[in-house]
């Protein structure tokens, strides 16, 4: 029973607590566009020009400019990972149509998100007690854990067992890297469309590749099943 003199608490925010996280929202939100054309060069004055807000109210949300820098990698990372993909096709319906369409998805949001930052977020890693090694730290742990999870979901949609070999794990990491859109794009005039297409038709042959490899291995003897010589 509900105690008349104890009520239940309200699972809800507050509307203080509801205004203040609309407010880091939208500063969120506009840190990643002006730092998306940017980089970390992005002052406090842009941002906060561009979200419409006070410095005054930015620093009321982050201590400063570089904890605003490294709150707005995460942010980029999240987005580009939970965004959902309209349309795409299940990998056990259309293992092709779903590696092509995630292919371009993640080159388009590589070059959307994360824009210029690009080089700022994949510079060389930076001195301990620099105020963006958190970046660092944050690039890594979001790029192992993608590809780690896309690469053993497409090698067991594609047919094999186990993990998949290392080599393949690098294929994606390479293949859906930055570094792959941008060179593309700046180097050989190809949209995120065109890269998306390439890496998917690159990595239907490693799988292949791979599956074949690991089919044609002989079968491994069992401990027990050795014989004397």
């Amino acid at each position: 029973m509900t105690d008349a003199n104890h009520p239940p608490s309200d699972p809800r925010p507050s509307l203080t607590e509801g205004q203040r996280n609309l407010t880091r929202s939208r500063i969120e939100q506009g840190a990643m566009e002006v730092v998306a054309r940017r980089g970390f060069g992005a002052t406090m004055e842009e941002i906060a020009d561009w979200c419409g807000v006070s410095q005054r109210t930015i620093f009321r949300h982050y201590a400063c400019h570089d904890a605003l820098i490294v709150a707005t990698v995460k942010a980029m990372f999240e987005t580009a990972g939970r965004r959902p993909i309209p349309g795409l096709a299940a990998p056990d319906e259309d293992f092709d149509a779903w590696l092509e369409g995630l292919a371009k998805t993640i080159h388009t949001r590589n070059a959307e998100i994360l824009g210029d930052a690009f080089w700022d977020i994949h510079c060389p890693l930076r001195e301990p007690g620099s105020g963006l090694r958190d970046v660092d730290e944050l690039r890594c742990a979001y790029r192992r854990r993608g590809v780690d999870y896309l690469v053993r979901l497409a090698w067991k949609t594609a047919g094999g067992s186990g993990e998949p070999p290392e080599d393949l794990r690098l294929a994606f990491a390479l293949e859906f890297s930055a570094f792959t859109t941008h060179a593309l794009m700046i180097d050989f005039d190809r949209t995120p469309e065109q890269v998306g297409e390439l890496t998917a038709k690159v990595l239907r042959m490693m799988l292949a590749r791979a599956v074949r490899a690991q089919r044609e291995q002989p079968p491994r003897a069992e401990d027990g099943d050795a014989q004397e010589p």
